[in-house]
């Protein structure tokens, strides 16, 4: 076990990590309340006055966790934003694909959502706000925006109604995971599935895009506008 308060920035770097990697394995186990400062250390393998040191409280690390994992995600959605305006007509299916992969890929924060933050007015709720959906969510209007403007999304749609429906569609089904696997048999390992992945996919384009057949029935409505207008004109002229 770790004795003292380590001077170096690398050691102390790594000491922070290992406490951050403590919360998250426990957060799988117990609900965030009944994580001990006590329990934290000894999972990482030191002094539980280190937690207070690093973070100042259990609060904190665990506020800490959230910044953490606020700055990947918005990285990741970054380089998935740019993906997307590369493949614009395989928006959705790429938006979809990576966003539940990377919601998956954290069952910690799920657990303190579930348990937490959904449920109590705290500095943790205003943290994860401030470092996870708002961030996001910012991002996400911007990219639907210019989707829309490609053509690719429907015109008449409000992205910020729009994101709030991907949001629902991505995170329900985890979050009530509990009530869901009882129910109708959908758990994490379904929820992570390409079925699952196509499923919400199709959901979303009936919703969100612009189907071809709308844009053919535009251009042939203006065709046949077009022809009867030119009709029109030589049955005058005549």
């Amino acid at each position: 076990m770790t004795r003292g308060r380590p001077q170096d920035p690398t050691k102390q770097q790594l000491s922070k990590q290992a406490l951050r990697q403590a919360a998250r394995d426990l957060l799988q186990q117990k609900p965030y309340r009944s994580i001990s400062i006590r329990e934290l250390a000894q999972k990482a393998g030191m002094q539980s006055a280190m937690v207070s040191y690093y973070f100042g409280s259990k609060q904190g690390l665990f506020i800490s966790l959230l910044e953490e994992s606020g700055e990947h995600r918005q990285n990741i959605f970054q380089q998935l934003a740019a993906e997307i305006l590369q493949q614009p007509n395989q928006a959705l299916a790429l938006l979809v694909n990576n966003m539940i992969d990377l919601i998956t890929s954290e069952p910690w924060l799920v657990r303190l959502l579930q348990d937490e933050i959904l449920t109590q007015q705290s500095e943790l709720r205003s943290a994860f706000l401030e470092a996870v959906p708002k961030p996001l969510s910012r991002g996400l209007i911007e990219l639907l925006e210019i989707l829309i403007q490609h053509k690719i999304l429907r015109p008449e749609l409000n992205p910020r109604f729009a994101v709030a429906s991907l949001m629902s569609n991505l995170m329900f089904p985890l979050l009530a995971e509990p009530v869901m696997s009882e129910a109708i048999d959908i758990n994490r390992d379904v929820i992570r599935s390409d079925a699952w992945k196509q499923h919400v996919t199709q959901v979303l384009s009936q919703g969100l895009m612009l189907s071809p057949a709308t844009n053919h029935n535009s251009h042939c409505s203006s065709a046949n506008q077009s022809s009867t207008h030119q009709s029109s004109n030589d049955h005058t002229n005549n």
